[in-house]
């Protein structure tokens, strides 16, 4: 537990760093990054079990976080994707004939879904930082994802006694998931009177303890389904980059499904 609490620590210092950091190229790049390790983890684990996903595509497809916020207008954006989908299909196909089926149509179909799992899911992250005040909604993602966890964590380890979803995940508990909930809520409530207060926000208390709800379980699923990869896999985690949590996408499990949930809720609620 000291390993995970000191790497825990680290990994948030160096969050708020980067969070300080408000130019919007450095965002992506970070971002970027961050999806492309997740997706060496992604390719390596499937990999290890005999599939051959195209790592070559999954890459190019994280390359195309540098469409999302600011960088490139919505017209060209939906341009682009207008081109890139059908090409990538047909080059997909394509790739199989070549390679004499030594490809084949699984190793596609886990390429396309890396493609819609890691760099999809992580462009909101982007798009959360291009809207007015980023740098503070963003901090409704990192909360969904880090209090419903840490919660969880302390709570279950101390008083877990119902298992969850053993068969996926053996240390998860009722108890804890019940915990990383209140916690989401919690936490949302106090940036909501934070926001409301300093930075001239009517944020209804109510609908952002609902929102806190909603991402909680969605971010619990995101823990889930990547341990479910994993289970599948046969691995213990995708990778050793952070001591104690395993790989980035351990550690960014949750963050992939609380993402787009807190996109939506701001897009319909704060922006509409």
């Amino acid at each position: 537990m000291k390993q995970r609490i000191i790497s825990s620590v680290i990994y948030f210092a160096l969050l708020l760093c980067i969070l300080l950091v408000d130019i919007p190229i450095v965002d992506t790049i970070i971002v970027l990054l961050i999806s492309v390790i997740a997706m060496h983890e992604y390719n390596k684990a499937f990999k290890s079990i005999g599939y051959h996903p195209i790592s070559l595509v999954s890459y190019i497809g994280c390359g195309f976080l540098f469409l999302m916020g600011d960088i490139v207008t919505y017209e060209d954006k939906m341009l682009i994707i207008r081109i890139a989908l059908p090409a990538l299909i047909i080059l997909l196909f394509m790739y199989i004939i070549l390679k004499k089926l030594k490809i084949t149509v699984v190793d596609v179909a886990l390429t396309v879904f890396s493609l819609l799992y890691i760099p999809f899911l992580f462009s909101f992250i982007k798009l959360i930082l291009s809207m007015p005040n980023g740098r503070i909604l963003i901090w409704f993602v990192l909360l969904g994802a880090f209090a419903s966890d840490m919660m969880a964590y302390f709570i279950g380890c101390k008083f877990g006694k119902k298992k969850i979803c053993p068969e996926i995940s053996p240390k998860k508990t009722v108890e804890g998931s019940i915990a990383g909930i209140i916690g989401v809520i919690v936490s949302y409530i106090v940036l909501a009177l934070i926001m409301n207060n300093f930075y001239d926000y009517s944020i209804n208390i109510f609908l952002v303890a609902f929102m806190g709800l909603i991402t909680s379980i969605a971010g619990q699923f995101g823990d889930l389904s990547a341990s479910s990869i994993k289970r599948y896999c046969g691995i213990k985690d995708f990778g050793t980059i952070m001591p104690g949590h395993g790989g980035i996408l351990d550690r960014c499990d949750s963050i992939l499904f609380v993402a787009p949930i807190v996109y939506m809720f701001l897009k319909l609620y704060l922006f509409m």
